[in-house]
């Protein structure tokens, strides 16, 4: 009634919630930034020192009157120096603050954050590579599916590039090498034969999307040779999923599979990373995908990857919510562990995760242990296969998460490992919660 009765005032309230989300969207993430930045972390230690001093020596002088002058102006000399250092730190700080008030963190952030910002801000979606890839595949055999064959004889007849598979040995800790002197690519035997056709395809993508590359890394500000190089590593594996799961053929099949990955899989001769990858790419519009978020840890909890179309907040910095079963899926390898996850402000996720294992290729050889998490948002669990025997009607139990230890408000949470930014802990040694971050005395600031 009031949008259409006061469409001016409807619209503007709509605009101040927006203000208020992106306003709280920035103060979480300089938060978490400043728990986890050792660049911060160094400085406020610096800080806290210099100030210290200064303050030690400012209060020496104040109380000793009978101080000679050869002390005092050495005392005097100390805090003067002590001041022009702290001035210094202040204003490295300062240089790294836009005219509006918004950090320039680029240098102090890893390549690989920058390059998850890329395809954030492009919601993991480029369809100038998409159009690349189709029109590979409009010059390959025409009952081709990108098959190895397929993709080698493409390499040789375009490009003159001869592909050798090569024993693992022959090339130790590598999977694929190009020599663009003798144009020769070698393949690692260690990669199956999926994989052999995912890095024939990259190597494809390196060669002919050159300008697509630059046009994209140059529109996203990406300034740093090292993160430049990454980024287009990463745009050339989009390419290369492009090229093996074709856009409109591919959300044909998801849909009518329901997005089931391990059929999807089958289908497409793609692992299941490559297809939850390519799940999290369907934005084109006019016609998209369930919009997925997309997660990978390690065993140690390190995230490698995030992107998030469904809306759940993924920490750019530090852990994962230990309640996410992206974790728990390392007790259960190889095995689909399905959720229901409730955020703290109410929305609802249903989340799949499998642990896999990377590497390999021998008794001795050295192997990644990852979890790969998809997901969406509750009311598409309808569209996917791991929505089923779901009771809508009774209600669904769902797991209590938060985005990490830092940022989530819950004082509930038995898993706990820090206290929330948003609460002060007072422990009290007489009272002993879940965790000796969750107790009674747990109370807003």
């Amino acid at each position: 009634e009031a949008a259409a009765s006061m469409p001016n005032m409807s619209r503007a309230v709509l605009e101040l919630y927006g203000a208020y989300r992106g306003a709280q969207s920035r103060l979480d993430t300089f938060s978490e930034r400043m728990a986890n930045e050792p660049y911060l972390a160094g400085l406020d230690h610096e800080f806290r020192t210099l100030i210290t001093s200064i303050q030690s020596f400012s209060e020496i002088l104040r109380d000793n009157a009978d101080l000679g002058p050869d002390q005092r102006q050495q005392f005097l000399g100390i805090i003067a120096d002590e001041s022009k250092l702290l001035s210094q730190s202040i204003e490295s700080v300062l240089d790294q603050v836009g005219d509006d008030g918004s950090e320039d963190v680029a240098h102090t952030r890893l390549p690989a954050e920058k390059v998850a910002d890329v395809f954030q801000a492009n919601m993991n979606y480029f369809p100038n590579l998409e159009a690349a890839a189709e029109r590979v595949r409009a010059d390959m055999t025409p009952t081709s599916v990108a098959g190895s064959v397929t993709v080698i004889d493409y390499l040789r007849r375009r490009h003159k590039v001869e592909t050798e598979v090569v024993p693992g040995s022959d090339m130790p800790g590598v999977l694929r090498r190009y020599d663009p002197a003798t144009r020769r690519l070698l393949l690692s035997r260690r990669l199956q034969p999926g994989g052999q056709i995912f890095q024939a395809a990259v190597q494809i993508g390196l060669l002919e999307n050159v300008a697509e590359m630059a046009g994209i890394v140059g529109l996203a500000g990406v300034v740093e040779p090292s993160a430049q190089a990454l980024t287009r590593h990463a745009l050339a594996n989009y390419f290369a999923a492009a090229l093996m799961m074709p856009y409109d053929d591919f959300l044909a099949a998801a849909e009518d599979s329901r997005y089931d990955i391990e059929r999807l899989s089958r289908h497409y001769g793609a692992s299941f990373e490559q297809v939850c990858h390519r799940l999290s790419t369907l934005q084109k519009p006019g016609a998209t995908g369930v919009p997925f978020h997309l997660v990978r840890v390690d065993i140690a909890g390190n995230i490698s990857l995030r992107f998030s179309a469904s809306g759940i907040r993924i920490p750019r910095y530090g852990g994962l919510c230990p309640r996410w079963n992206v974790h728990g899926a390392f007790l259960t390898p190889g095995a689909i562990n399905r959720q229901i996850a409730e955020m703290p402000d109410g929305r609802r996720y249903i989340s799949i995760a499998k642990a896999i294992n990377k590497g390999g290729g021998g008794f001795h050889a050295p192997q990644s242990h990852l979890s790969i998490g998809i997901g969406c948002d509750l009311s598409h669990a309808g569209r996917i296969v791991y929505g089923d025997d779901l009771d809508f009607a009774g209600g669904i139990a769902a797991t209590p998460v938060g985005t990490s230890c830092r940022l989530c408000p819950r004082s509930d949470c038995r898993q706990r490992a820090f206290p929330s930014f948003d609460h002060h802990l007072e422990l009290n040694e007489n009272v002993r919660g879940d965790t000796v971050h969750v107790t009674p005395q747990m109370k807003m600031k």
